[in-house]
């Protein structure tokens, strides 16, 4: 056998699969032969995330994927901490990384009541959760009346009352008056034309 090596903790598959022995302290994660973790799965891509571990505790940072890195179902925007009980996903393929945290007290304890926090308010997962259309909290639905209202009557025109009146500057136009039968528009423009070219 070879030399151990020292390990800084394992990322293991949610639902099993071969553990990842975590073996430097910054590993890129990715598709890529070239990476120090190798997800060969379509969906990550070449260069995915980068792991590295700060003050005892394990971190990821997304690299801009195009499907994602998330923690809790949480998809990230900014570097992460990843406790042992956070569920670390990389395009959709879950993990948690077995390890101790080493980090101060106080950091250990103010991180643990922050993701209490925060995983409070990601506790909606479902899609109609999300659309807030299935939710736990009790809201007031205003449904509609049992019956139908009453028919609308509307008078004609020449039935109703109009309460606006014309105003006093506005003066209706003359009517129209109608064209005799040997007008025609057509005809006496045709004839107007004729009659122009010789003139010219």
């Amino acid at each position: 056998m070879g030399p151990s090596r020292e390990t800084y903790g394992t990322l293991l598959p949610v639902g099993g699969g071969d553990p990842i022995p975590l073996v430097k302290a910054e590993l890129t994660v990715g598709r890529r032969p070239v990476c120090d973790v190798r997800l060969d799965f379509e969906n990550v891509s070449g260069k995915h995330a980068v792991l590295s571990i700060i003050n005892g505790l394990w971190h990821v940072r997304d690299l801009g994927s195009t499907n994602g890195t998330t923690v809790n179902g949480s998809r990230l925007s900014s570097p992460h901490t990843v406790m042992p009980e956070d569920e670390l996903g990389f395009a959709g393929h879950l993990f948690t990384i077995d390890y101790t945290p080493t980090g101060p007290d106080s950091l250990l304890s103010s991180h643990q009541a922050l993701d209490q926090d925060v995983q409070d308010e990601r506790k909606r997962h479902s899609l109609m959760e999300l659309a807030g259309l299935d939710t736990d909290e009790k809201t007031v639905r205003v449904g509609r009346p049992k019956t139908a209202p009453a028919a609308i009557e509307r008078l004609s025109v020449d039935e109703a009352e109009f309460d606006d009146t014309v105003p006093k500057h506005f003066k209706p136009k003359a009517p129209a008056r109608p064209k005799k039968a040997d007008e025609d528009d057509f005809l006496k423009l045709i004839e107007d034309e004729v009659v122009k070219k010789p003139e010219e």
